[in-house]
């Protein structure tokens, strides 16, 4: 079991990631339901003290759920609807492997099961939202030209963007945050992102539109996501497990966009929202000297339940 865990959180002590505290305790709960002692759970003191150390601002949400490990149960063996899970593989840097999941749980029988992890909560209206895609506008059917016509809109917002930062920073560069609101960068986007929708909802033939959504939702070719979506808390201390079972059935694939506010496009199929897209630059209209960029790194998020079957399941 410890050979387990050493070789499933190993990747962690040179991976610097936000989200890492979370599949972090996925990995220990599973690995404590397999049947981690006390005694291995010392042992890998000195390999999470590594890894909190490189992922300084969740440091203390890793310390905190290996030290609270100790006061779970040990388990006698997890297993996936009643199949032993004999081991897991770190898959998060690796797309290629598991779709979107982040681990894989190796099962007895020789299957793997991929799970695909992340901070939240079903929210009050029963919405269970995940982001799938860092899409640029081409997967939107954006082309060349329209590309050139983002990037101009980019281009001419740096100057008003300027004004707003010398006016709440002072005239240093070096004293910008990267990551701020401005009324340059709403702006841009809301440009942005009406020129996308006016592409994509009356240029783009209904295959095309198909084509789009299922790239963005991981579904092209009968594919989905990951096999098990996982929901962790925010402080680490419970998760969620939900089978993605496949489309939801419900769905009518008629995908279009909405203008939400200036970040936002809406998502729908049908008459049904089922996720946005957030319309962003990379680091503020103006970075280090350059123009970002408005035309990649944008956020898809779906919502789960809308466009999958999900089911809970426990491990």
């Amino acid at each position: 079991m410890l050979a387990i865990a050493r070789t499933t959180l190993e990747p962690f002590t040179h991976q610097r990631n936000t989200g890492n505290c979370y599949e972090i305790f996925v990995i220990l709960t599973v690995l404590r339901k397999m049947g981690l002692t006390n005694e291995e759970h010392e042992e890998m003191r000195t390999l999470m003290n590594a890894i909190a150390e490189v992922n300084g601002r969740s440091a203390e949400k890793i310390k905190g759920a290996y030290q609270d490990l100790l006061s779970t149960p040990i388990g006698t063996g997890a297993a996936y609807h009643g199949v032993k899970i004999v081991n897991i593989r770190n898959v998060t840097q690796d797309d290629g492997d598991g779709g979107t999941g982040d681990i894989i749980l190796i099962l007895a029988d020789g299957q793997e099961k991929s799970v695909s992890i992340c901070q939240g909560t079903q929210k009050r209206n029963g919405n269970i939202e995940k982001c799938l895609s860092n899409p640029s506008c081409t997967r939107y059917g954006c082309d060349d030209n329209d590309v050139i016509f983002l990037k101009e809109i980019a281009s001419s917002a740096v100057t008003s963007y300027k004004d707003e930062m010398k006016a709440a920073y002072g005239e240093n560069e070096d004293d910008w945050p990267s990551r701020v609101k401005t009324r340059a960068a709403s702006a841009a986007t809301a440009l942005a992102s009406g020129h996308t929708i006016q592409k994509f909802n009356t240029q783009l033939s209904p295959h095309e539109k198909i084509a789009v959504f299922e790239d963005l939702l991981r579904v092209k070719a009968g594919s989905k996501p990951a096999d098990m979506l996982c929901l962790v808390n925010e402080g680490c201390t419970r998760m969620f497990l939900f089978d993605i079972n496949g489309l939801n059935p419900a769905c009518t694939w008629a995908p279009s966009l909405q203008f939400r506010d200036p970040c936002f496009m809406e998502m729908y199929l049908g008459d049904v929202l089922v996720g946005e897209t957030q319309v962003k630059f990379n680091n503020g209209v103006y970075h280090k000297g350059k123009t970002s960029s408005l035309t990649s790194s944008w956020n898809a998020t779906a919502v789960m339940n809308k466009v999958f079957d999900l089911s809970t399941v426990s491990l």
